[in-house]
């Protein structure tokens, strides 16, 4: 056997031999051939063991994430609970403080305390610039006094617009803390309006109309405890009358305990609690002044007169002042400390909820990368294998020629092309997955022309791909920088897209490229007259994984997004797609 038939008979036996080996064809390393896409080796990364497996494991654990989930809440509770309660015991020792002040603000007015005690309490405890709570004090019939404190009208500024303001803040004091009440004066100055049948018992507030009515029984008077504004009219009418004529009495009595009240046509008696007579009027009874022993035997005579006639009543005038006090500027700032807690706590979820979602977008697209990177490594070998068994038909070819067999030759070369093509296409498609994941370079170039071969391409492949019209607009395009590749790869996709929305029925695929009117990008759009989608899918159809194919992995649209978005900076859009009627995707291509 000659040199040559072993060598023809080697090459006819390696198919044979590459056929049997596992993992696909692997191209003889003799024969000539396009070089695979270059692709970098993906070692096996390190096992794990020991340590590190228990510490993957326990981060990776469900159950584990939800104790840790579980545990915060539990501890932003046990915080807000915490800071309640020092809140709570920041108000209540602020509570005390204010009711101490009150009881020296009290004691420093009273007759009980002596000059020195007077001014060292004024000094160190009510002008001390250091109490920072604001203060109002009234009077028993709920005039505001004295007031103090920042966010308050300036002291003796007794304007409407002062007087408003005070009362505001008054009213939000009582509603956070209940206000202090103190006694002024150990006694209080009253009038008693009295006939034969009825009395009548106010404070000594100089208007009538002013006064607070303390107590009144008898003919022509509403029900005592009767509050509303026409009973006050009318107690107030009849004690005018009784003013009138002559029937009105001074007293002063204590303000810390209950007196009593004897009246009848013959005059009234005010004694205390001890039965002493304090006060007393009428046309049976000697002056008030007049205290001797003759003069208290009379006034008890009358007392016991009167007593028999009327039921004795019992009054307390009163004498009370109040501290409306509120929050010290501390405690406003500690109540605000859980809001800020709550809002530092929805900062951070708020931040691990982005950086979460961003990991996770990263993931998946360190996924479609490796996916894309590793489809290329895939096919570099048969393409390479391909390339050879081209080789081979190629050498058929010319063996055809020699023996004369030109029919057999044109048919094998016809073949040929159409191989070669579709080799070139797929080395293209190697190419595009290569470049995912890595930042492709771009070129000007001519969208026209990408646009241009991608419709013939198909066009040519028309049983492959459907028989539909395809009607192919393009406009005067200038200049665009592109990746031709990637670009022509996202193209391929719309039109797969159109191609099996249409569902093999007839119809028309138009596409149209021209220059927007503002001159600023080059408008692309894709418009079929498919089965469309359905409203809720419109916003979906870009995401990945998401499909309306049944064996579709939803990653045809994210790429040409990517593709546009994040490598050409244009920007791709569905305007108009309606169930039944098709769909036209519309694609923005920066004119730099």
């Amino acid at each position: 056997m000659s040199e040559s038939t072993s060598s023809e008979a080697n090459l006819q036996a390696e198919p044979r031999r590459r056929r049997r080996r596992a993992g696909g064809l692997v191209p003889p390393e003799v024969l000539p051939g396009p070089a695979p896409p270059a692709t970098q080796e993906h070692p096996s990364p390190p096992r794990r063991g020991g340590h590190g497996q228990w510490y993957s494991s326990w981060g990776l654990s469900p159950a584990f994430r939800i104790y840790v989930f579980l545990g915060s809440i539990l501890a932003l509770i046990a915080f807000l609970l915490y800071s309640e309660s020092l809140i709570r015991q920041a108000k209540e020792q602020e509570r005390n403080r204010v009711y101490l002040f009150a009881r020296l603000h009290a004691f420093a007015v009273s007759p009980l305390a002596s000059g020195e005690q007077a001014a060292f309490i004024f000094q160190e405890v009510i002008n001390n610039p250091n109490s920072d709570f604001p203060i109002i004090i009234t009077n028993h019939r709920g005039e505001i006094t004295d007031w103090r404190g920042a966010d308050l009208p300036a002291p003796g500024d007794l304007g409407p617009e002062a007087r408003q303001q005070l009362q505001v803040a008054m009213e939000v004091m009582d509603a956070a803390n209940p206000p202090v009440a103190f006694v002024y004066h150990s006694e209080a100055v009253g009038y008693c309006y009295w006939d034969e049948d009825r009395f009548i018992i106010t404070d000594n507030a100089e208007e009538l109309e002013k006064r607070v009515l303390v107590e009144w029984v008898g003919r022509d008077l509403p029900a005592r405890g009767d509050t509303s504004r026409a009973a006050r009219q009318q107690v107030l009418d009849t004690a005018r009358r009784l003013e009138a004529a002559g029937r009105r009495g001074t007293f002063r009595v204590s303000t810390e305990s209950f007196c009593h009240l004897y009246y009848g046509a013959a005059g009234f008696v005010v004694t205390d609690g001890q039965g002493v007579a304090r006060a007393w009027a009428g046309r049976e009874l000697p002056a008030l002044r007049d205290t001797s022993t003759a003069a208290l035997a009379q006034v008890e005579a009358v007392r016991r007169q009167v007593a028999l006639l009327n039921e004795r009543q019992d009054f307390k005038i009163p004498g009370e002042m109040y501290i409306h006090y509120g929050d010290s500027a501390l405690v406003r700032r500690v109540s605000q400390a859980p809001l800020w807690f709550i809002g530092v706590v929805v900062l951070f979820a708020l931040v691990g909820y982005l950086g979460l979602r961003n990991i996770r977008r990263s993931e998946q697209r360190s996924i479609w990368v490796g996916m894309a990177k590793e489809t290329a490594h895939q096919l570099g070998t048969p393409l390479s294998s391909l390339s050879g068994w081209l080789e081979l038909i190629r050498g058929e070819v010319a063996n055809a020629v020699q023996a004369g067999d030109r029919e057999r030759a044109a048919r094998l070369d016809q073949m040929l092309g159409e191989m070669s093509k579709d080799l070139g296409r797929l080395n293209q498609i190697a190419s595009r997955f290569s470049q995912i994941g890595s930042v492709p370079e771009l070129k000007p170039g001519d969208v026209g022309a990408v646009l241009e071969e991608t419709v013939n391409y198909f066009k040519s492949r028309g049983s492959q791909f459907g028989r539909h019209r395809v009607e192919l607009v393009l406009e005067a395009l200038p200049p665009v920088s592109i990746n031709s590749e990637l670009l022509g790869w996202a193209f391929e996709n719309l039109f797969k897209n159109a191609v099996d929305a249409m569902g093999g029925k007839p119809g028309a695929i138009r596409i149209r490229a021209g220059l927007r009117p503002e001159g600023d990008a080059v408008r692309i759009s894709f418009c079929d007259e498919g089965r469309g989608i359905a409203p809720e899918n419109i916003e979906r159809v870009f995401q990945p994984g998401f499909s309306t194919k049944k064996r579709g992995w939803g990653l045809g649209l994210t790429f040409v997004r990517r593709i546009v978005e994040e490598y050409h900076k244009g920007k791709i859009s569905i305007v108009h797609s309606s169930p039944g009627e098709g769909t036209t995707f519309e694609l923005l291509l920066p004119v730099k």
